[in-house]
This record gives C-alpha cells, structure tokens and sequence, in this order.
C-alpha cells in the first residue's frame, strides 16, 4: 500500500513533465518580469482568492512556499525567507508568518518573487526569498479574530486575538493582544504490545492520552522617521502553559506519566537604516530576549514513583550592522557583523520514590559570546549568469559553570559559492556550494527526561557544533502562467554528527558521534488545473528522499541519522471560486517514519494519511469564516529496548497502534 501511496505521489508530480514542453504562454495578469530574475505579482493578481492578509498572498505564489526560519541563537539564520519593504522584520521571536498575519491584504501593493540574488537585496543565504511591498497611502484598520480547536473526545481550545494598525505620514503602529492555543495533533487511545526477544506475549496494555494548554501574548510596534533614516521597535510578551498525561492500563495494572509545562518569554527589538551615500546603505538591529521555563515530568509505574523538575533560565542579547554597497546596477557587495551573548541558567533534581538520584550537570549555566564578520558580492554577469561569493568568520567562547566548570573557543570559516543561471526562458538553474555551521542546543548541556520511554539524559560539556559541506542543485521550470516544477539535488558532507551517545552507569547524552553524509532528492510540482474546467485550481506537492549515513557508537555499525525521516511529501488541492467568495481544498500526507538511535533502545513514531479538508468563505464587510477538518489513520510508535550494550541483546518490543484524535478547527475574522 505504501508503495502505491507514493507511485500516485510522484505521478502527480511528473505530470507536470508533458505540460511544460508546451508553448510558453504570455504573463498573467498582474504578473510581470520586472528585472533580473524578479517576478512581480501585483496585488489584482490575488484577488480571485479573496486573501484576507498578507500571508494568504505570500502562500499562493507559484513555486514558493513560507518558510519562518529555524529556532537558533543569533539573527542570521533565524529569519525566514519573506521580506517587507525589502527587509527581515525587526523582530527574532515573531515569525514571518506571524508578521505576514498582521498585515491586511488591502495594504499590499504587490510581492516579488526573488529568485538566486538577482534583487540587489540581502538572501540570508537561501536562494528564492519574497518581498513585501506595502502601500504608503494613510490608513487605519481593526481586527478581530476568534478561533477555536475542537479535538473528538476533547479537549475544546478557545483563542482569539485583537489587532489594531495605523499608517500615516511616513510611520505606523499598532498593537496586539490574544489569547494563544497550546496543542498536540497526535494523541489518542488505542493499544500496545510488549513481546520478548524470541517474539513471546508478554503484556498487552490500553493506551490513552490527552493534553491541555494555551496562555496569552501581546504585543506592540511603530516604525517612523528618525534623523536621516528609519528606526523599526517592536516588543512582545507571552506566557503560556501546556499539559499532557500518558496512561499505560492492563488487567492489573497501571502506569501513568504526566507533563507540565509552564512558559513566559518577552522580547524588545529594534532595527534602524539610514542611507550613508547615494548607493550604500546602513542596517543595524539590537534584539533583546528574555525566558523563564518550568517544567514536571513524572511518572507512576509498577509501584514506583519517579520525578524530573526543571527551572530554566534564558536570555539572549544581539547587536547586528550591516552595509550595504550597490557598485552599479550589475554588482552588489554587503559586509557586516554580529555579536551575541547567550545564556541558559538550569537547576534539575531527579528523584525516585523520593530519593534523589544525582545526575551529570543538572545543575549547570551555560554562558555564549559568539562574533561574526562576513562579506560577500553579488555580480550578474549577463542578462541569464548571477554570481555569489562570500565568506563568514565565525568565533565563540562556551563558558560552563556549576556542577562542572569548563571553558572552550571555537573558530569556523565559512565560505559560500553560488550561481545562478537562466539557459532559456522560465528555465533556471541554481547552484550552491557552502559550509553551514549548526547550532548547539543550550539544553543539551544540562540533563532532560522522557519517563515514558524509560530515559535520563545526562548533560555534555564536550558537546561540539555540527559542520556540513553543502553542495546543492536545483533546476526550475516554470510553464502555463503559473506552472512550476523545481527538482533538487544535494549532498551534505557532515563533520560531528550530533546525535545520542553513552555514558557510563547506563546513562546517555546528546553528543557528537563521528562523521556523516546526507544525500537528498526532491521534486516540487505546482500544476494548473484549467484544462479540467477549474480555472483557478491548482495542486501542489512534493517527494523528497533522504539518505543519511552515521557510525552507531556503541555498536560500530553504520545506520541512519536520527530524527531524519528518509521518505517525506505532501500533495496539496485548492480551488478559488470567485464567484462564490469561496476557497476550498485539501491537504494529504500520506507517509512518514521518524527514527531515534540511543544506545539503549531504538524509537520511530510512523504516520499514513494525514488529510485535512478545508473551506473558506469571504463575506461582505471584511467578515470571513474558515473551517478545517483533520483526519487521519491510526499513527503507530515503536520500540526496541535492549538489555546490554556490548554485545547488544534484545530484552523487548513494544508496538503502540494508536487511532488519533480528529479535530475541527474553526475560525472567523473580523476586519475593520
């Protein structure tokens, strides 16, 4: 079944091949070439899809798809890969998305898709960024939202949110407060089996599971005219909590394992720009984030009675300047730094019927002053050849202190190649060769718990960053106006793999085992869907293959890396119905399996046909209704646990089939 799952998949995908050997067609309207590589959708282009903001814009772009960034410390990496009036928003914590969701449709001029640097405009690296151009025109706008999650058997998760924007006279501001949703789309009830290494019945238990949470943020910004430039200052606050229970249930027995997480973060952002001559320009930022965490992991099994406490401590302080030198219209330079100071305070306690059990650094602060310079040029070539060059010198100090004291340095260069060419019309080829260095997870250092998986991680003062040599290629179609078929290529060579090693005693910690590789392939296909007689249906999807390779380091052998997933897509079908202000789809997963390697038990979690159908209906007096409804088929999670190390010996298998909780998600909005 799998197999035709994925064969129908790829089908969708190649269907794209015949189509696009056709005539090419001349530009939609609203669609326009405007320079080097840059599509221009203006705002007439969208309006069959009646968006309400500007993220429903950003999400209907042909061959484009919003990506918030990833989760790391520091500014660059962290941001997305969207763009308002040319820039990042001020803001580290507010995703793009969020920032997107923010902005009124109304209030968008057009979004210019910015493929392999030809935009004279910073790319953070990636190779396809959009760009967000807001009208300037005086306006004033109200917004309600109310939302809601309604899971079968429970629980109903209630939000909403009001925002208020005010453009004029060259600035803006605005303010934001809501009440958010915490979540899980994985629970449920169902079974687990536990057989021994022979495959013998041993237990059969009833699984069930349920969670809670949500909280509420606020926040406020304004962006006007400062001197001889623009100062941007956004500041948020949240606080939230989250909750779950895990219960394990035989004819005479009963093991439960609870959850609690309470969370309260805030930050102040401030970004200004200011011309320094005709063709250069000034960017810096100052970001400030501030966290406090506590968390309670127990557990109740066989009589005994475990508990993991945690109290976490975070801030993160980031200074950041950029300039920027257009030489001529053919050849653009940037040069900046950045200068970030990270700290994580944590003290943990672990104790077993009341007696505490020591653990490695559980009581540990990790401090970070890490500096960055970089300087990279952007020269087209030829009306068809862009070419990219730069590198990033990267220094950081680790200092640990506590239950251990240890200090190190570290210094990565980072170069980065790239080029992008444009063979024929709507045909371009993008190519990439770059060092990227990873990220280290403060919380890795200090000890964590997952007591329903029978694990106690130690914390790792010798824990390193994770490097990759990336080469990558990328070649993209684009065909019947709004048509675009994308496959790429890439190869990752990858030094210090980060992933699960032993300890003694029979413990485990996150730490670098060795070196690796990853090679990806991936297909996108966006394909029009007129010729069935639905003028503005489309389907979207993608297929991509991932294989990793690492040496285990307790049993020598090689395998997969962890938490990779080696077969992933999506096939996604929207239909906008003008006529009827209505847009309607669905989204379908069909497969996945994730994969964790610890030197004691191997885990996956593995998904099969996760849909969701949706509708949205536009009416009159800025008021929309949107409804979504998922479901999908039991997920099933797995484990191997074994008794010894070396030699490993099976002790048993546990295999959960779990029928997940469907849902309804309702929301309606309200703009004025």
């Amino acid at each position: 079944m799998k197999k035709i799952i994925w064969l129908v998949t790829a089908a969708t995908v190649l269907a794209a091949a015949p189509v696009s050997a056709q005539e090419e067609a001349a530009a939609p309207n609203g669609v326009t070439a405007v320079r080097d590589g840059v599509l221009s959708y203006d705002a007439s282009w969208f309006e069959g899809s009646n968006p309400n903001t500007a993220q429903d814009m950003a999400n209907r772009l042909p061959g484009f798809r919003v990506d918030d960034g990833q989760p790391v410390r520091g500014f660059a990496g962290a941001g997305g890969n969207v763009l308002i009036n040319g820039s990042r928003p001020a803001s580290k914590i507010e995703t793009v998305s969020s920032a997107l969701g923010r902005i009124p449709a109304s209030r968008v001029e057009r979004i210019e898709l910015i493929r392999g640097g030809a935009g004279g405009v910073d790319m953070q690296g990636r190779s396809v960024v959009a760009n967000v151009i807001l009208r300037r025109e005086p306006s004033r706008q109200h917004t309600l939202t109310g939302q809601a999650y309604l899971f079968e058997g429970g629980p109903s998760l209630p939000g909403g949110r009001y925002e208020f924007s005010s453009t004029g006279n060259d600035s803006e501001w605005g303010f934001q407060i809501g009440r958010t949703i915490s979540m899980s789309d994985s629970t449920g009830t169902g079974e687990q089996v536990r057989r021994g290494p022979d495959g013998e019945f041993l237990l059969r238990e009833d699984v069930s599971n349920k969670f809670d949470g949500g909280g509420w943020s606020g926040g406020a910004n304004w962006a006007g005219r400062v001197g001889e430039g623009r100062l941007e200052v956004r500041a948020s606050l949240s606080d939230w909590d989250y909750e779950d229970y895990l219960i394990f249930r035989d004819d005479a027995d009963e093991r439960r394992f609870d959850f609690r997480q309470d969370s309260t973060s805030g930050d102040i952002s401030l970004r200004y720009e200011r011309p320094l001559t005709e063709r250069m320009d000034l960017e810096t930022r100052l970001i400030q984030n501030l966290g406090r965490q506590e968390l309670v992991n127990s557990g109740l099994a066989n009589g005994s009675e475990q508990r993991f406490n945690s109290e976490r401590d975070t801030a993160e302080t980031i200074g950041r300047a950029v300039i920027n030198w257009r030489r001529s219209d053919d050849l653009r330079f940037e040069s900046g730094g950045e200068l970030v100071y990270n700290v994580l305070d944590t003290a943990q306690s672990f104790a077993v019927d009341g007696v505490p059990v020591e653990l490695p650094l559980a009581t540990t602060k990790v401090e970070e002053l890490r500096g960055e310079i970089f300087s990279q040029a952007v020269w087209r070539r030829s009306d068809t050849l862009s070419l990219e060059a730069g590198a990033r010198l990267e220094h950081s100090t680790i200092r640990q202190s506590g239950d251990a004291s240890a200090e190190r340095s570290f210094f990565y260069p980072k170069p980065r190649l790239a080029a992008t060419w444009d063979p024929a019309e709507n045909h371009q080829v993008r190519l990439r060769f770059e060092r990227e260095l990873g990220q280290l997870n403060f919380e890795d250092f200090a000890a964590s718990s997952s007591l329903s998986n029978d694990q106690v991680l130690g914390g790792n003062i010798d824990l390193r960053p994770q490097q990759r040599w990336i080469s990558e290629a990328v070649y993209e179609r684009r065909f019947m106006d709004d048509g675009v078929l994308t496959l790429t290529y890439r190869h990752d060579e990858i030094v210090d793999v980060v992933d699960v090693i032993p300890l003694d005693e029979g413990l485990t910690a996150i730490g670098n085992i060795g070196d690796g590789s990853l090679d990806r392939l991936r297909a996108e296909v966006r394909l029009p869907l007129r010729a069935l007689g639905l003028e503005r249906g489309r389907i979207t999807g993608h297929v991509q293959y991932d294989h990793t390779r690492v040496t285990d380091p307790t049993t020598g052998e090689d395998r997969s890396i962890s938490r990779v997933r080696p077969l992933t897509g999506q096939v996604r079908f929207e239909n906008d119905v003008p006529d009827w202000n209505l847009t309607w789809g669905a989204l379908w997963i069909p497969y996945f399996k994730d994969t964790t390697y610890n030197p004691d038990q191997t885990r996956y979690f593995e998904l099969r046909n996760y849909t969701v159908l949706f509708g949205e209906y536009t009416f009159g007096g800025g008021l929309s209704v949107l409804a979504e409804l998922t479901v999908w088929d039991d997920f099933r999670i797995g484990r191997d646990v074994f008794a010894t190390r070396d030699p490993r010996t099976l002790a048993f298998t546990e295999r959960q089939e779990l029928d997940p909780r469907d849902f309804l998600r309702l929301r309606v909005r309200k703009t004025f």
